[in-house]
């Protein structure tokens, strides 16, 4: 599976596409394009990709790799919060995994 990520601006949402999924409505738009149904796709987005990355990151000992996202004022950083609180999630459900099969 591939992906391409293009970081975003305070203002801009980053770009984003993948083979799974495609590129979601809101990659790449300006702030005052969200509509709440834009917002409720990208909390979507966030909760699962987020912590998709911080279990592949730490499952490939990269912890970190993938932790930024999103400019940390876009939409008033919460974007940025929830995907740095996701990404750990999926970090912690990884090494948790590996601690018990040890």
């Amino acid at each position: 599976m591939g992906s391409m990520k293009i970081y975003g601006t305070e203002t801009t949402a980053p770009n984003y596409s993948s083979n799974s999924i495609g590129t979601p409505k809101w990659s790449g738009l300006k702030h005052y394009e969200f509509t709440p149904e834009l917002i409720e796709g990208l909390h979507s987005f966030i909760t699962y990709e987020a912590r998709l990355q911080g279990h592949n990151d730490s499952n490939q000992n990269r912890i970190g790799e993938n932790a930024i996202f999103f400019h940390v004022d876009f939409l008033d950083g919460w974007p940025q919060k929830l995907w740095s609180n996701k990404y750990q999630d999926g970090v912690s459900e990884q090494q948790a995994k590996v601690l018990k099969y040890r």
